[in-house]
């Protein structure tokens, strides 16, 4: 699996772009804070509870704890949810060797606070497509992941993942500790909404679906190449939607490249609900 591969590359270009663009004050026309005030607020910030609905109604309590760091008009918090776009790439799009030569730019939301250990639910859902990728996540500046993943192309199940480097590794250990886990009851769809769980402390991991817990990793099951490799830094929550048909490896773990001659030009993702609980 390479999800930790696109989504690692991803997280670094917003997260390089989101310290470098933007203004602080007032929010701009998509509602958001500028971004600069929202990595100065984040790095100084420490778990905080939380239980939102994610609809135009909890607009206020949104921005407050969320900022895009995606392009203007990438999502709409609207009366039925959060919605996260995906748009056709402009102009004409070439497809070789299983490989998109452009890629669109999805929506990504990054958590205005930080957390280390605690556990957060997300209720969302994303799209059947094949080569897109609905993902919530916990990320560290220092690049640990905690990945929550639906992939478009193999709709029955979801996926879950830890990334956390080590200077000890000769290359990236992209999606050694990720599985694909089965929903335990309900719609057994991506399309579907369900509520994921990470529930993340300093001696294990459990991933569970709709209240019932499907995996659980424990720190000393991360090690490789005589190091762990279990996420152990603070971490902002991020939601993103993203296109995988590229590089090579990626489109074919996402089952892509996306077709843009079938799919809709514009592709979204939900997100319901989110609800964080601190250890401490």
């Amino acid at each position: 699996m390479f999800l930790g591969l696109s989504l690692s590359c991803v997280s670094n270009v917003l997260l390089a772009r989101a310290t470098t663009v933007g203004s602080v004050g007032s929010p701009d026309r998509s509602g958001s804070l500028g971004l600069k005030e929202h990595y100065a607020r984040s790095v100084a910030s420490d778990c905080v509870p939380l239980s939102i609905t994610l609809d135009s109604s909890h607009a206020t309590d949104f921005y407050r704890s969320f900022v895009p760091v995606s392009p203007a008009g990438s999502y709409q918090l609207a009366s039925d949810g959060l919605q996260l776009f995906l748009d056709r790439p402009q102009g004409k799009i070439v497809t070789k060797q299983n490989v998109n030569d452009k890629v669109a730019e999805g929506a990504t939301l990054n958590s205005t606070f930080t957390l280390l250990y605690g556990t957060v639910t997300f209720t969302f859902s994303g799209p059947a497509t094949p080569g897109v990728v609905t993902a919530a996540i916990l990320i560290a500046d220092q690049h640990d992941e905690i990945d929550i993943e639906l992939v478009g192309g193999d709709p029955k199940h979801w996926q879950t993942n830890v990334f956390a480097p080590s200077p000890r590794d000769e290359q990236p250990l992209y999606g050694v500790f990720g599985e694909i886990d089965d929903y335990p009851h309900g719609q057994k769809s991506v399309e579907a909404t369900h509520s994921y769980t990470i529930d993340w402390n300093e001696d294990r991991i459990q991933w569970s679906a709709d209240g019932a817990v499907v995996r659980t990793l424990r720190k000393d099951d991360t090690k490789k190449n005589g190091a762990l490799h279990y996420p152990s830094h603070f971490a902002r929550l991020q939601l993103g939607i993203w296109d995988a048909s590229s590089p090579a490896g990626t489109s074919e773990w996402a089952r892509g490249p996306i077709n843009w001659d079938d799919a809709p030009r514009r592709m979204s993702a939900t997100f319901d609900s989110i609800e964080v609980k601190c250890p401490y």
